[in-house]
């Protein structure tokens, strides 16, 4: 069976979509024993730092989607394995290279466009059970890329309204990308990350329910551990296995995922 391939999209920064997609990469090759591929397809390169690592010269994502003169490289010498006793493999990138893909999928038709991601994750497609790819908060290509390559998108929202309507905005488009180019693509269960029990919190749950749209729980409260963890160079999930806002919440939010994708049994 090939892989599910799943985008965690908002339109807004700061919502935690690098941190949740450390996360629960981590509890799903760690706990699940899944063989899990993160791709980070976000310029800013924060998904490597969450498992300490670089990208080798030359053999990122970037050069992945623009090869470059030398020709095409081969996607599994570009994986790097944080810990080899975990089945999970990242797929790193590098804010300046990152950049000139963003606008070369516009000018040069050669690289594919939209369909350059889906593309360049093909050959991996046989090689694990899931691949997590991590986007920027922004309606441009690299974001259009990843979603066209995704079978699911996992929207996520803080508990604030200007974050909710950033989401649902990257969820209309998901739906006109699905409308044009992906029809298999399905808009999954809502992820609520850095929450707290408070109005505004209330009201982002009022409208979720008013419109019907299905939600992971548990919520992930903003918590001191999580943070922390990034300076380690290690997820939460990982630095801080018996902390709540770390394993004990991702645990059985990701269970819930990876059911709802079909990975584990109920």
């Amino acid at each position: 069976m090939p892989a599910i391939v799943a985008s965690i999209v908002s339109l807004k920064g700061g919502v935690g979509k690098t941190t949740t997609t450390a996360n629960i990469a981590a509890v799903a090759a760690d706990t699940y024993g899944l063989r899990v591929m993160i791709g980070d397809a976000d310029p800013q390169g924060h998904l490597s730092d969450w498992f300490g690592i670089k990208r080798s010269p030359g053999m990122g994502f970037a050069e992945l989607l623009n090869p470059p003169d030398s020709g095409r490289i081969d996607v599994r010498a570009a994986l790097q394995q944080p810990d080899p006793e975990v089945p999970l493999w990242v797929l790193p990138t590098s804010y300046l290279e990152m950049e000139d893909v963003e606008v070369k999928l516009s000018t040069v038709p050669e690289l594919g466009g939209i369909w350059s991601m889906s593309r360049a994750i093909q050959p991996l497609l046989n090689d694990f059970d899931l691949i997590l790819l991590d986007t920027r908060p922004t309606l441009g290509n690299l974001t259009s890329a990843a979603v066209c390559a995704s079978n699911v998108v996992l929207p996520i929202t803080e508990p604030r309204l200007p974050s909710l309507q950033s989401t649902l905005a990257a969820v209309a488009k998901a739906e006109r990308i699905r409308e044009k180019q992906n029809a298999s693509l399905v808009v999954g269960g809502w992820l609520l990350n850095k929450w707290g029990d408070h109005e505004e919190a209330d009201k982002v749950k009022g409208e979720l329910q008013r419109r019907e749209v299905p939600v992971f729980q548990p919520a992930i409260y903003t918590g001191e551990y999580i943070p922390k963890a990034y300076i380690w160079g290690n997820p939460a999930v990982w630095q801080f296995p018996n902390n709540r806002g770390a394993h004990q919440d991702y645990k059985p939010l990701v269970g819930g995922i990876l059911t709802s994708f079909g990975l584990v049994a109920a």
